[in-house]
């Protein structure tokens, strides 16, 4: 038999995208085996989302400082696939994460642990540094345990006063938003 190409022969079958063997193809080719695999690809992702959630959290920060007043409650955060308690925890863990008091590669992984870290005063958090809870592997459940081991109720003050001390420094930066807004319009009204 002639080894010679045959021209009138079907050329052989393209792989499309969506082609199931394409789908087994890369499946087999990324899926995990071993246990340490399954580690190193879950914590691969995770650190992803970790990425992802303070890149959500920045630009519901921004959405909510650039949109006319109102229009962040009924175009941005009514239609989000997550509730507005979630957006406000998204924000204000971002705003703590990216302009707080821990590097980022000692902050944990979750956007809510984040989030209940950014409500703890100065002292406590200290305290909680000082315990060796800051870390990245921190769960939520870890810390509002500890919580409750320092003594809960005594802490119940001092994280009203934080949050209290949190209010009053958004109420100052809306302050001053409303000011430069004011001015803005002030201007052009003069023009």
């Amino acid at each position: 038999m002639s080894r010679r190409l045959k021209l009138d022969a079907p050329p052989p079958p393209v792989l499309i995208e969506g082609d199931a063997r394409v789908r087994a193809l890369q499946i087999a080719k990324t899926e995990p085996r071993l246990p340490q695999d399954y580690v190193s690809e879950i914590s691969r992702l995770w650190s992803r989302a970790q990425g992802a959630f303070l890149e959500i959290g920045r630009l519901l920060i921004r959405a909510k400082e650039m949109l006319p007043h109102g229009e962040y409650v009924a175009s941005v955060e009514a239609e989000l696939p997550f509730s507005s308690r979630t957006a406000y925890q998204l924000r204000e863990a971002a705003r703590w994460a990216l302009g707080g008091p821990i590097p980022m590669e000692r902050l944990p992984g979750s956007y809510s642990t984040i989030y209940l870290l950014s409500t703890l005063e100065p002292p406590v958090l200290d305290a909680a540094e000082k315990d060796g809870l800051i870390r990245p592997e921190l769960k939520r459940a870890e810390l509002i345990e500890w919580r409750r081991r320092r003594g809960g109720g005594q802490d119940l003050q001092g994280e009203l006063r934080a949050k209290l001390e949190r209010l009053r420094r958004e109420r100052m930066r809306i302050d001053e938003e409303m000011r430069r807004l004011e001015q803005e319009l002030a201007e052009g009204d003069e023009a």
